[in-house]
């Protein structure tokens, strides 16, 4: 029986993991965004190399992705004591590799800052899932995903890209609130094959996720009806949501 120390002593090496993940990521993204979407006129014999080398980054980390994530669960279900964390936060490393460098060789300049930005972001939200509250990550990826979609907005206004982006959002939102719904009337407790696993701690707070996707909803379809310099102030009241949310899960630890 491990003591509450050696508990969170375990989550923050776990967290440690998937910084140390995320940093690797963001590194290899700098170094594409210098070398390939940046490149100097001096340097433009190192381009035709990387975008052949790009070409195969999404096939790569998505086989990667795949081999990585295998082995976590068969770790995970082993009888080493080890929970697969490692070859999870690798795993994820590779697909995000695979996908920002497919955005950042056809998108170029249009998709680097974007991609630069997203990873810190994922990052950060390794960090919550750690420290803070379950429900507060719901809550996180989500308003991110809204915070997301006003970038995506900008950059493509109302088209295609951004009708996917905002469908997929919703679609997710959806779910979660469905799943909230569900673990509210079994006290946080999720069967599976008989099995139960606690996904929320009793008394955990529901309504906070059912404002952040009520508020991220209403935000992402706001510049629809009421034009593009919307999506600019929208941005601000998602972030200034976040942070409100931010402030009240950290005094729900004290």
């Amino acid at each position: 029986m491990r003591t509450r120390e050696q508990i969170e002593d375990r989550a923050f090496n776990r967290m440690l993991l998937w910084l140390a993940t995320a940093a690797v990521v963001e590194v290899v993204m700098v170094l594409i965004n210098r070398f390939y979407v940046h490149t100097r006129v001096s340097e433009l014999g190192i381009k035709m190399p990387l975008y052949k080398v790009l070409t195969v980054f999404p096939i790569a980390g998505a086989v990667l992705f795949v081999l990585f994530l295998v082995w976590a669960v068969k770790v995970r279900n082993g009888d080493s004591g080890k929970d697969g964390t490692l070859q999870a936060a690798v795993a994820c490393g590779f697909l995000c590799m695979g996908i920002g460098g497919l955005l950042m060789r056809n998108l170029e300049t249009t998709a680097a800052p974007m991609v630069l930005a997203v990873v810190p972001g994922l990052g950060v939200l390794m960090m919550v899932f750690y420290l803070y509250q379950k429900e507060f990550f719901g809550c996180a990826v989500i308003g991110g995903m809204g915070l997301l979609g006003f970038w995506v907005y900008r950059t493509f206004l109302s088209g295609a890209v951004y009708y996917g982006y905002l469908a997929l959002t919703l679609v997710i939102a959806a779910v979660g609130v469905a799943l909230a719904l569900k673990l509210k009337q079994k006290d946080g407790v999720w069967t599976i094959r008989g099995k139960e696993i606690v996904v929320l701690q009793p008394g955990a707070a529901y309504l906070p996720y059912y404002l952040t996707a009520a508020v991220t909803a209403i935000l992402l379809l706001a510049p629809l009806a009421l034009g593009a310099a919307v999506a600019y102030y929208a941005m601000w009241i998602m972030a200034a949501w976040l942070f409100i949310l931010a402030v009240y899960f950290t005094s729900k630890l004290m």
